[in-house]
């Protein structure tokens, strides 16, 4: 499969991404987020504007959650997502290629971008995990990207570098 992915050209995000990520809405509490990471074993969650269009939105991770809601004895019951999610996001789409989403994870210090079509409807979310698993990607390369992304900075756990959003 890889000799013959290789042939073909770069590997595509959408054969590493993983597909229908459970969401939240901005009214949705950050009890409600605190779940669906539990249940589906991720530090991610994006936020779509309504359930019918799924444009995304935000996103809230379990930093944002642990910064935003319990370091400041929130009430994860009545804390909206809305009000602690990230909306300065960084995103790829599924026909980009995967050294894209390295290069974006690198520049800005995270390790999940969530993927969008044309129109901003979520189609997925690619972890640093996605890529080291189904990926042909180097170690090298992959090794160069996590000491980046691991570099001590001032802010919390938001896009890092120059904010950029692919479209």
């Amino acid at each position: 499969y890889l000799k013959a992915n290789q042939e073909e050209g770069p590997m595509k995000i959408r054969d590493v991404m993983t597909t229908s990520p459970k969401y939240c809405l901005p009214s949705d509490s950050a009890s409600k987020a605190a779940r669906i990471m539990r249940d589906m074993d991720t530090g991610i969650v994006p936020i779509v504007e309504n359930e019918q269009d799924r444009k995304l939105i935000g996103v809230v991770t379990d930093r944002d959650l642990c910064l935003a809601v319990i370091a400041e004895a929130r009430d994860p019951q009545t804390v909206q997502v809305g009000d602690c999610m990230t909306s300065a996001l960084v995103c790829c789409t599924p026909d980009d290629d995967v050294q894209k989403a390295i290069d974006f994870m690198r520049e800005n210090q995270v390790r999940r971008i969530p993927i969008v079509d044309r129109h901003g409807t979520l189609q997925g979310i690619v972890s640093m995990a996605d890529i080291v698993e189904r990926s042909d990607i180097s170690s090298g390369r992959i090794h160069e990207t996590l000491k980046k992304i691991c570099e001590p900075t001032q802010d919390a756990s938001k896009p890092r570098a120059q904010m950029r959003k692919s479209a």
